[in-house]
């Protein structure tokens, strides 16, 4: 454990924020994204340390540690800040010193040293850390320096670590951020050098390593980056808006030290954790994986190395029924002119009819679910600060089962038992998707309310749907359609006589 000064105090204004971006952004693994806003400031006292310790889960570890000191003498504070998506550093007249950690440890003063538990920030790719500098008033030509130290999980003493101090001596405010790239391979090795700073200009750097060597980017057991303005007494201010790696995904880590779900997709991208189909295939993923319009199953609901697997068709009899397969598709009659079976029953092939009624239900599901995703796109855009993973699951899953159930009742055609015509349970098994519906109605219109009250606090004038699709009448409709398909059945003599 490495020991800080003792003595704290602290105030976090936290914030309902809840930002996921809607789509995949090769921006790397997010060290911090600084959301959930919090500030730490030392004391009056010259010589005292004050820190704090707040949640985030915009955070690895799920949180982030601020130790903020007033080294020496002189009018104001040494405070860091995190507000706006950015984190701040500001000092008064004084010698001052900020440092923010994260190690996955909620006591300020105490690094640890393998708290991260071991992440690999080469897993998406990634060679360098970004830090993004927003501003840095280099007051009076006096410099900050800006130290970078990672440990590595193998030494719980914190020995083995790599720190790069990056010294920033020139005045930058905009246009935009500048991202200064500190490559892992400077972190390797002891020495001196440069990396690209704005304008054609440079800033000097200087790497030092623990007593037990360099740290090991695969196995990453806490981070911490510090503003040390020791020497300057020049009230200093610095504002970074971004802490990251250049990878292909910009999640943060979950508590399993990865970005990518078990589908191989980035947690940050709207398809993550939709999890596998029937057969063990991904929905989505990587280019192969199954998805809604490219099944694995067969259209008897079969799975590849299942017994009857017989892609796509699979195996029916005359009547179009499936032979067999997962439970509800075990059918006895195989008799060639589709008479009543043993048990007084046989299956008609799905008509067209049937088959609209499929298209009619599984066109409501994905409206309600493309209004959903359009809203989302138009709240984030706008920086709207809110979290959507939650009904963007909610709203997956219920669409998942809308398709898989759709499919599932329409294509088994119609029963036919006896002297009358009958689809068992038809009607009840639709009626049991209007919960799945609802869902889809009631995230759609929730994310059309919560997108309108975005753009209203932000001045923003759009026209915003409002999510709803009258569902009751969508279920209504089909139950009655199937009601005008029996009596056509019986009409067109396809019962038994």
């Amino acid at each position: 454990m490495i020991r800080f000064r003792p003595f704290f105090i602290q105030s976090c204004i936290l914030i309902a924020f809840l930002l996921t971006s809607l789509a995949s952004t090769a921006f790397g693994i997010s060290i911090d994204k600084f959301q959930d806003d919090c500030i730490q400031s030392s004391s009056s006292v010259a010589g005292s340390t004050r820190a704090g310790h707040f949640v985030s889960s915009s955070a690895i570890g799920g949180g982030r540690s601020f130790t903020t000191t007033k080294g020496g003498a002189g009018s104001g504070v040494s405070r860091l800040e995190v507000v706006d998506s950015t984190l701040g550093y500001t000092q008064g007249a004084h010698a001052g010193l900020g440092q923010v950690s994260w190690d996955g440890n909620s006591d300020p003063l105490n690094v640890t040293p393998n708290g991260l538990g071991g992440l690999d920030l080469y897993q998406d790719g990634g060679t360098s850390f970004h830090i993004g500098l927003q501003f840095f008033d280099f007051p009076f030509n006096s410099p900050i320096r800006l130290i970078l130290r990672v440990y590595d999980a193998a030494r719980p003493d914190g020995s083995k670590f790599s720190e790069v101090t990056v010294t920033i001596d020139h005045y930058f405010d905009g246009p935009g951020v500048f991202m200064m790239e500190v490559p892992f391979a400077l972190l390797s090795a002891a020495g001196s050098s440069t990396i690209t700073a704005p304008a054609g200009a440079s800033f000097g750097t200087a790497t030092t390593l623990g007593a037990g060597g360099a740290a090991d980017m695969h196995n990453v057991g806490a981070v911490s980056l510090s503003f040390n303005g020791m020497t300057n007494s020049k009230a200093p201010d610095v504002i970074l808006s971004a802490f990251k790696t250049n990878g292909t995904c910009s999640a943060v880590p979950s508590s399993a030290r990865t970005v990518f779900d078990s589908c191989s997709v980035c947690l940050d991208d709207p398809k993550a954790n939709k999890g596998f189909d029937r057969c063990g295939a991904c929905y989505y993923g990587p280019s192969g994986s199954s998805s809604i319009t490219t099944r694995i199953v067969d259209d008897c609901g079969v799975c590849p190395g299942e017994a009857n697997y017989s892609f796509s068709s699979g195996a029916k009899d005359i009547c179009g029924a499936c032979f067999s397969g997962p439970p509800s598709y075990v059918y006895k009659d195989r008799t060639a002119k589709c008479d009543v079976s043993i048990d007084g029953c046989v299956r008609v092939a799905p008509t067209k009819q049937i088959r609209g009624f499929e298209k009619q239900l599984l066109k409501k599901a994905d409206a309600l679910k493309q209004r959903f995703i359009d809203d989302s796109k138009r709240f984030s855009s706008k920086g709207c600060l809110g979290d959507v993973s939650v009904p963007d699951t909610l709203v997956g899953n219920a669409y998942e089962i809308i398709a898989a159930k759709g499919r599932e009742v329409f294509r088994r055609g119609v029963l036919v038992c006896g002297e009358a015509c009958v689809t068992v349970s038809f009607s009840d098994e639709v009626t049991r998707l209007s919960p799945q519906f609802k869902i889809l109605e009631r995230e759609a219109a929730r994310m059309a309310k919560r997108t309108r009250q975005c753009y209203r606090k932000l001045g923003v004038v759009n026209s915003i749907v409002n999510g709803r699709d009258g569902i009751s009448g969508t279920i209504a409709n089909v139950r009655s359609g199937l009601s005008n398909l029996l009596r056509e059945c019986r009409r067109s003599r396809v019962c038994p006589r």
